[in-house]
């Protein structure tokens, strides 16, 4: 692995990892997901999210900011030392896309809960996501002009931690005021919800082949 790579804090599990060449010249770039993780954790833990099983993506675990990700409004060292965090993924991709043959219109972030926020800022701030997949996770930037990109969003109903109807959960270890699942989706109209029944702020097995089904299609707009 390119020690740029290493440097960028990325790891790539991935069952293909540079261009694939069809016929005389013909190169397929690869699609990429790049999976956040939650408040206090690391790329390491995403590796367990499922995504390293489907075949033919790369597949990105970066680290944010000492455990965070500066999702606007929250959360952590990241957001306490005005990371910017957008910028720092959209150099990740670019990166890739010069050097593992990643496709730069078929980009999706995925994240759990302050990942998931941080996959809302960054389809809130660039047009670099063509979808992205939210799982326990609230929108805490601003989002005027999102464009056109897919978003799945999942939500346990019994989350404690970020609820589904907004406010601070009784068991929030930020006590961040979040809004609600509809207030999070409102600038995305087209976005797919999945409420799980009894469910509270975890990332559930099989989540990563409910997203990815919903999100392989979408394709980043000129």
């Amino acid at each position: 692995m390119r020690a740029a790579v290493v440097a960028a804090l990325v790891t790539i599990l991935a069952a293909a990892c540079s261009p694939v060449t069809v016929g005389s010249g013909v190169t397929m770039l690869t699609p990429l997901v790049v999976v956040l993780h939650g408040l206090g954790g690391s790329g390491g833990d995403t590796r367990t999210f499922g995504f390293d099983e489907i075949e033919g993506v790369l597949v990105a675990h970066p680290d944010g900011v000492e455990r965070s990700w500066n999702a606007g409004t929250c959360c952590g060292k990241a957001h306490e030392q005005r990371v910017d965090d957008v910028a720092r993924l959209d150099a990740l991709v670019a990166r890739m896309v010069a050097e593992e043959g990643a496709d730069p219109d078929r980009v999706y972030a995925v994240g759990f809960s302050n990942g998931a926020m941080m996959a809302y800022a960054w389809a809130c701030g660039s047009r670099t996501p063509a979808g992205i997949g939210v799982v326990g996770g609230a929108r805490v930037a601003p989002c005027p002009d999102p464009g056109p990109v897919a978003v799945v969003a999942v939500h346990g109903d019994a989350d404690r931690s970020v609820p589904i109807g907004g406010g601070v959960g009784p068991r929030s270890v930020t006590r961040h005021d979040y809004p609600s699942l509809d207030e999070s989706l409102a600038p995305f109209p087209d976005a797919v919800r999945i409420v799980l029944p009894g469910v509270g702020h975890e990332w559930r097995p099989g989540t990563a082949d409910v997203l990815w089904q919903r999100l392989r299609t979408a394709v980043r707009q000129p």
